[in-house]
């Protein structure tokens, strides 16, 4: 996989030093906050709803190029170095580099809904009529932004998720 977070990923910045990568992991979700409810309030009638909110994903702030000849891109900026155009967004370790994954990631909030009729059919027969919600509110759902210093995207998010998005479903049981 490649630079979207995936086992690709899990060179270490400094091949003589694995110890300086020490920090989050690329799937260190801090805070997750998911609730749900179903009810049928009348006859076949049934409403039902997910909620989920998630902190996101932290970001590795890197320099874009390879400082430390071990063939790849994935050093971090050094204070009094790498922040001479602009300050460094992750904090800091002893040695003055940003720490690994130390940008926080794009929140999330997402509401799901559904709403579902069951007719009941002669000899236990039934048939089900559905409508399920997706991102219900439409809120914009940000990925998260590029860590490379030297991208002209770097800390802008320009990627989002999937916008509301409906289903219709049918069901028949026999």
């Amino acid at each position: 996989m490649g630079s979207g977070g995936g086992l690709g990923d899990i060179r270490v910045s400094n091949d003589l030093d694995p110890r300086s990568d020490y920090g989050r992991t690329d799937f260190d979700n801090r805070h997750a906050f998911v609730t749900s409810f179903n009810t049928n309030p009348w006859r076949g009638l049934g409403v039902g709803a997910v909620f989920r909110y998630y902190s996101g994903y932290p970001t590795n702030e890197t320099v874009g190029s390879d400082v430390n000849g071990d063939r790849d891109n994935f050093d971090r900026p050094v204070a009094g170095v790498d922040d001479l155009e602009f300050p460094i967004q992750s904090e800091l370790d002893a040695n003055g580099r940003a720490v690994r994954n130390g940008i926080d990631g794009e929140d999330q909030i997402l509401l799901d809904l559904r709403f579902q009729y069951l007719f009941d059919l002669p000899s236990t027969n039934e048939l089900g009529l559905f409508w399920e919600i997706y991102n219900a509110t439409s809120r914009v759902n940000f990925a998260n932004p590029t860590g490379n210093r030297n991208s002209n995207n770097f800390g802008v998010p320009i990627r989002a998720g999937d916008m509301r998005t409906m289903q219709l479903g049918i069901r028949y049981t026999f």
